[in-house]
């Protein structure tokens, strides 16, 4: 009996009483919670199943070589930093070279050799070609290198050369959109210019016949429209005609003569607002063409501008004097945002957002147009080619190399 009422006691004493709180039931959250899950499923399984089927349907398209440099593109395009890793890059000499951005890094596009650095100085690509005279233009995407007055050209990703091609007749200037998509501009047996105009897979979309001179291209974000300026010469004075198009239309939006001067430049500024710069002024159009505003110089000259989403920044010479100079500072809808006299002679300008800097023999002035502040950083601009890389940072590219210089 002791041995039975000693286990008993023992038993008792093992038994735990749980105290953790009873959550409540709610079996309406329950039945949303069911559902999303099964929603959930669909998805990923509808995912699995576009996935399978996009491959079915492009294995002409897909490689091993393309997957290849698409996960290394993806890999360098993401490789985006606040300042760089290095206070300059380097690259081959050149007696002829252009310099542009390129996913927040730099591309330099010699007769010899294309160059392309990451946003943290990092080479990715060093391809050899033979151009006479080399253009990049980069945005996005694509950079594309062009020969002005050769035939060839070539389009990049962060990491190779992903395309190259010969045109009938010499290429006296381009375009890339942001979606892939890009334009040259050639002549032809026919016509004075001939804006061809390709997809991000390198086929032709559409060809826009102008007897007059093209003078710049430009296509919106999305790649679905297209606006050209040509100017031409009648009775002694410059006259030149906006085109706006859909990319795959061969009626066009508009067509408008918008200035007795000589075109100098088009971009498409946010909202797919157009805008064209002249000798004689700025206009403004929407992408029906209807004018939303416009600018005229009285006169003075322009010596130097930049074009960018958000508007054009000019540097204009008052005519009749060699000293006094003008900045006029223009927002994405044409609107003036800062118009005020250079206290120096500027020789090249470029524009990041509301932040406008200015190159003279003497250094780089930055001026935020919202509030007209200037500031001045001295050093040797000789030689040297200016981009805005950002609010405070900017590049100087020599023909050996490019310098990271900053305001802060």
């Amino acid at each position: 009996m002791k041995a039975f009422d000693f286990l008993k006691k023992k038993q008792k004493t093992s038994v735990k009483t749980n105290t953790e709180p009873v959550l409540p039931h709610n079996e309406y959250y329950e039945r949303v919670s069911e559902k999303l899950g099964i929603l959930q499923v669909v998805l990923y399984l509808s995912l699995l199943a576009f996935v399978v089927l996009s491959f079915l349907g492009n294995t002409d398209m897909i490689t091993y070589e393309k997957f290849y440099y698409f996960v290394k593109d993806l890999n360098a395009s993401a490789e985006t930093v606040d300042v760089w890793n290095t206070d300059s890059v380097s690259y081959p000499t050149d007696d002829v070279q252009s310099f542009t951005l390129y996913r927040e890094g730099l591309a330099v596009a010699g007769k010899s050799n294309v160059t392309v650095f990451t946003a943290t100085g990092r080479l990715t690509v060093s391809k050899t070609v033979t151009y006479t005279n080399p253009v990049a233009v980069g945005d996005g995407k694509y950079l594309l290198v062009y020969d002005h007055g050769g035939r060839q050209y070539s389009l990049y990703n962060s990491y190779t050369q992903i395309h190259a091609g010969e045109t009938e007749y010499p290429i006296s200037g381009a375009a890339v959109s942001p979606n892939g998509s890009y334009a040259l501009t050639t002549s032809s047996a026919d016509y004075t210019s001939v804006v061809s105009l390709y997809d991000s897979n390198f086929s032709i979309l559409n060809r826009y016949k102008k007897n007059g001179y093209v003078m710049d291209v430009a296509i919106n974000s999305k790649g679905d429209t297209v606006s050209l300026v040509t100017s031409s010469v009648k009775e002694g004075q410059f006259q030149t005609e906006l085109m706006i198009c859909r990319a795959q239309e061969t009626t066009a939006l508009a067509t408008l003569k918008i200035a007795d001067s000589l075109a100098l430049s088009c971009t498409f500024t946010e909202n797919d607002i157009v805008q064209i710069l002249c000798s004689g002024g700025t206009y403004t159009y929407t992408e029906n063409g209807q004018l939303v505003n416009s600018q005229d110089f009285l006169g003075d000259t322009v010596t130097c501008f930049a074009e960018s989403e958000e508007g054009y920044a000019v540097v204009l010479k008052t005519a009749g004097t060699s000293e006094k100079k003008q900045t006029l500072v223009l927002d994405s809808r044409g609107n003036v945002m800062y118009n005020g006299q250079a206290t120096k002679q500027i020789d090249a300008v470029s524009r990041y957002d509301s932040t406008v800097y200015l190159q003279t023999a003497y250094g780089i002035l930055r001026l935020d147009a919202d509030s007209g502040s200037y500031e001045e950083q001295l050093c040797n601009t000789e030689q040297k080619y200016l981009l805005a890389v950002n609010d405070d940072e900017f590049l100087l590219c020599s023909p050996k190399k490019a310098t990271y210089m900053s305001f802060d």
